[in-house]
């Protein structure tokens, strides 16, 4: 009797362990007083700070390749499914890493090539040499299914997609959902093509002056401060998205591809910022409040990536 008391205390006390991550006692949100400074045009952030308790847990946490180092430096192969100009899916590919680091690759990441450009549908680790692995995805081209010159692979990283279109796979899981965002979004910048490819904002000079000076505003802010894990966004009277991830590296990692997301959003749906500190702080207090209902919530409105056991990435919308 007493070893079985002890040994449901252990899966208890382990539980615990793994649950004690992503909550108000190792989270807060930047203090109100200094939140100015992490504003621009029609897009606020609020830093996310850990505490040491939160740093120790996550410490053995490794580093990751990004999906764009990776592609550049020819770590990993995507290719479509099929090799004939009929055969193929819309929403899978191919990908292998062929190298002996892990990649993380987060949803609404794009990538160009094959027979259409697509957004990767999932938050996922491809271990070393892991041989090749079906990945989940949506398009985001709608007018094409030919092969480019590099055939069927996908050798070019574009961008994590605009926030609207990343939370229309993330969330809606419907690729009609996506194509309409992506419609929606070329149109609203004038960058409509004969393939509706959500790539053609990086060849518009009107967004890309936009962009670029919301990158340049942020991308010095928040990399240099070691206790940020993560950041919300907001733009208008809402809260448009969060990410954090398990340590300052692998946020720091991600967040020009988020900025450049969620500035995206800003530029081209969002408005001068109305919402209140205290319902960002709230909207935050919610999310950490009680993990378990957290992770219910993050298969609803969101994504949550795992990793030996540990949440390395969520992101809520």
């Amino acid at each position: 009797m007493k070893q079985t008391i002890l040994t449901l205390q252990l899966i208890a006390f382990s539980i615990s362990l793994t649950l004690a991550q992503y909550n108000a006692r190792n989270l807060a949100l930047e203090p109100v007083t200094s939140t100015k400074k992490y504003l621009y045009g029609n897009l606020q952030v609020y830093p996310i700070r850990a505490n040491q308790t939160f740093v120790t847990e996550h410490r053995q946490v490794g580093q990751y390749m990004t999906l764009k180092e990776a592609l550049e430096k020819k770590k990993v192969v995507i290719t479509e499914k099929g090799s004939g100009r009929s055969d193929g899916e819309v929403n899978s590919l191919m990908i292998e890493n062929i190298s002996s680091e892990p990649v993380m690759i987060l949803s609404g990441e794009v990538v160009q090539g094959g027979k259409q450009d697509r957004m990767i549908a999932q938050d996922v680790v491809i271990n070393p040499k892991s041989g090749k692995k079906e990945i989940a995805v949506y398009c985001v081209e709608h007018g094409r299914w030919d092969a480019k010159k590099d055939g069927m692979a996908f050798k070019e990283y574009s961008q994590v997609s605009s926030n609207e279109v990343r939370k229309a796979g993330a969330v809606n899981k419907n690729q009609g959902d996506v194509w309409n965002k992506v419609a929606e979004t070329n149109t609203k910048n004038n960058t409509n093509t004969s393939t509706g490819t959500l790539t053609a904002l990086n060849n518009s000079s009107t967004f890309k002056t936009s962009i670029d000076q919301y990158k340049n505003y942020f991308q010095s802010k928040l990399v240099n401060e070691p206790d940020v894990i993560g950041l919300v966004a907001v733009s208008g009277d809402k809260v448009i998205g969060c990410d954090m991830f398990a340590s300052h590296a692998l946020f720091a990692n991600h967040y020009p591809n988020l900025i450049n997301s969620y500035s995206a959003e800003a530029i081209t749906s969002g408005a001068k910022v109305s919402v209140s500190y205290d319902k960002v702080n709230q909207y935050v207090k919610t999310l950490l409040a009680d993990e378990e209902k957290q992770e219910k919530e993050l298969y609803k409105r969101g994504t949550m990536l795992k990793d030996q056991g540990k949440k390395v990435h969520i992101s809520a919308f």
